[in-house]
């Protein structure tokens, strides 16, 4: 039996790595596969939005290139990864679980559309999710056995989640409140913890390097994100958990909630519940402190990644020790069928888009639609005006996620971004001022009253329309403006 679970978790793992596969070279990329490729377009110790892990990893792909497929072949081996962690740790975490629990946490780890997406476009979640699990496993055995060799390994896995992305924090405090629950602490009173947070100091010097060399930029605008004065909303927060219960599947969240009070009421069996406040304890932390992030409206759906990564191997469990009662099979099939559903019109959608049969669907795809052909159009206008006498004149957007993928499709010609915000674009182009002279693409549904437009200091004349769908349906509409400083 525990083959067949081992050979059917393997069969999940290759065929979803297969599709997407299949899938990367055909759809064009989208705001943060954009901005995180160019990453790798720009090397740096750090970068203003996140760590810099995304990057480099993308860096490994640069001897074959950069396009669609290359840019996506990382996201797509590290959710394979992240599958098979899940599959590894129930069976380390729980030997005397049913055999097919590993074979459950992989399944709600595919059935959970938003990771589904995940392992299609890289985020800095996904490189945090791999390193996630594999800290339980470091953790479970320093538990066992207290082992020099595992704490200085952990410290390396926290120093790697840290340049991953900045929620890795809460891995560690994860582990202090695990550790302080079953070894009071004396834990603390050994070399290993302590050899472990400085190499994880050391690891994370990157960041801080680049931090420091930069007004501590990075991490003042992460704090501000996080902790900033904002109203906060009951209505928001509850969306983000019904959001939640949808986008990580109806099953992994009843069962998680299901499993947690089993552990804390003590109605799992003794030999597993030390595991149970192990994964708890690591989960926990991020996802209270992005439920309650919901309430301002400051949460992306993608951020809970990790909490429900970790959860997956105790929800597998309990969901193969609840198996006989019918309202968990039935549980079990309704979330699948729904999950597997959504995800299935999502990746064919995807694959073939066919917008005349599904219309509703245009604004879905407005960020995907389009914008290689605006910015090679861009591109054309820049050189016919440069052509005429025209002096070095940029590139303009006025966001960061529409600079994303036109600095993709046009690089390496720079982008500047008509906002007062600081973005990671000023890092790399600077800020507009008032010597700036260049080119804005919009990509409004019509254009402004008398074709100008003002704009952060900027006067800008209309000078270029184009349009951009598919299967006879509009998508987008992209302007194109001659802009100058108008002090």
């Amino acid at each position: 039996m525990q083959e067949r679970a081992r050979i059917a978790s393997w069969s999940i793992i290759i065929i979803v790595l297969l599709i997407h596969l299949m899938m990367a070279s055909g759809v064009p990329l989208g705001v943060d596969e954009a901005h995180y490729a160019l990453y790798a377009r720009y090397p740096a110790l750090s970068y203003f939005d996140h760590p810099p892990m995304v990057g480099w990893l993308q860096m490994l792909v640069a001897p074959l290139g950069y396009n669609e497929f290359t840019v996506r072949l990382v996201p797509a081996i590290l959710y394979a990864l992240s599958s098979y962690l899940a599959f590894r740790v129930s069976r380390i975490l729980f030997p005397e679980s049913p055999s097919w629990t590993g074979f459950v946490s992989v399944f709600l780890m595919n059935t959970a559309p938003i990771l589904q997406l995940m392992g299609w476009g890289l985020v800095p979640d996904l490189p945090l999710m791999v390193l996630g699990l594999l800290s339980l496993e470091l953790i479970h055995r320093i538990h066992q056995h207290n082992r020099l060799l595992d704490w200085i390994v952990l410290g390396v896995i926290y120093g790697l989640a840290g340049l991953s992305k900045y929620t890795a924090i809460f891995l560690p405090l994860g582990m202090m409140i695990f550790m302080i629950q079953h070894h009071g602490l004396r834990w603390l009173r050994q070399s290993g913890p302590w050899l472990a947070a400085l190499i994880a100091l050391v690891v994370i010097s990157p960041v801080l390097i680049w931090n420091a060399d930069n007004d501590w930029a990075s991490l003042a605008y992460q704090f501000d994100r996080g902790v900033g004065v904002k109203e906060w909303s009951v209505k928001e927060a509850l969306g983000m958990q019904i959001a939640q219960m949808f986008l990580y599947s109806i099953l992994a969240y009843v069962a998680a909630i299901a499993a947690s009070i089993s552990v804390v009421r003590r109605r799992m069996p003794e030999q597993s519940r030390d595991a149970g406040w192990l994964i708890i304890w690591n989960a926990l932390p991020v996802l209270v402190v992005i439920s309650w992030s919901a309430g301002d409206g400051t949460v992306l759906p993608n951020w809970p990644a990790l909490g429900w990564t970790l959860l997956a191997p105790l929800s597998a469990y309990w969901i193969c020790l609840g198996w006989s009662r019918l309202w968990v099979k039935c549980l079990a099939v309704f979330s699948s069928v729904l999950s597997l559903g959504l995800i299935g019109f999502v990746f064919f959608f995807l694959a073939f888009m066919p917008l005349s049969t599904f219309p509703f669907m245009a604004p879905a795809i407005k960020d995907l639609v389009g914008w290689k052909e605006a910015a090679e159009h861009a591109q054309s206008l820049k050189q016919k005006w440069q052509e005429e006498g025209e002096v070095n004149p940029v590139l303009m957007v006025d966001n960061w996620s529409k600079a994303s993928r036109i600095a993709w499709y046009a690089y390496p010609q720079p982008v500047q971004l008509l906002t007062d915000r600081l973005t990671q674009f000023d890092f790399w182009h600077g800020k507009a001022d008032s010597n700036t002279y260049g080119l804005l693409i919009r990509d409004k549904s019509t254009a402004p009253e008398n074709n100008r437009l003002e704009l952060q200091g900027f006067s800008c004349q209309l000078v270029d329309e184009t349009e951009a769908g598919l299967d006879s349906i509009l998508v987008n509409k992209f302007q194109f403006y001659r802009c100058k400083s108008a002090m």
